[in-house]
């Protein structure tokens, strides 16, 4: 009798033990799985989905005189897509850029396509960049306005455009990835059209 309620208590606390290690596994595995889920998110939200292909072309106005009468009126630069992502929509409704000098900022991407534009070179003709497209991306900055376009008013387009010896910044904020910044210092201006290293 006492050897049969002893294998009966063993019995109990056997199954008692494999039913705390099953949770204590599933638990496990549970973490493991939401730690991976968190650190793949992570990582594609801190890699930029968007490169720029080749260099970043200035276009300025007249390059007579003095270097502090030059102004930055257009830049040009190509966009692809960076290994092992996902297409990156385009369209003006799911991507915000802005552009930022040492005076003021505005938004330069919106449904009026006045200000920056996006033409696929190679692509299918929608505005997703998939694996082998490039676009190009035209900012034409004398659509800005020194009134209603950037933050804070500025008195003249003077003080809105880039002049050499100063930097600016154009970042591309996609739906999903991480920020594409392309930070210059504008060089002493030889000629109207340059590109900005």
């Amino acid at each position: 009798m006492t050897g049969l309620e002893t294998a009966i208590i063993l019995v109990a606390f056997v199954i008692t033990a494999a039913a705390f290690a099953f949770v204590v596994l599933n638990m496990g595995f549970l973490t493991a799985e939401k730690a991976q889920s968190v650190i793949s998110s992570g990582m594609s939200e801190a890699s930029s989905a968007l490169l720029v292909d080749s260099g970043v072309i200035g276009q300025f106005g007249s390059t007579g005189g003095d270097q502090a009468d030059v102004d930055l009126t257009k830049l040009t630069f190509y966009l692809k897509l960076s290994q092992g992502h996902e297409p990156i929509d385009l369209d003006d409704s799911k991507l915000v850029a802005t552009y930022t000098n040492a005076r003021c900022h505005g938004e330069i991407y919106n449904s009026n396509g006045t200000i920056m534009t996006i033409q696929g070179v190679n692509s299918d003709g929608d505005s997703l960049c998939e694996t082998g497209e490039k676009f190009k991306v035209t900012i034409d900055f004398s659509q800005l306005s020194n009134a209603t376009g950037v933050d804070p008013v500025q008195a003249s387009m003077d003080d809105v455009y880039a002049h050499p010896y100063e930097e600016f910044r154009v970042e591309l904020r996609p739906s999903a990835g991480a920020v594409l910044t392309i930070e210059r210092q504008i060089p002493a201006i030889y000629s109207t059209i340059m590109t900005l290293e």
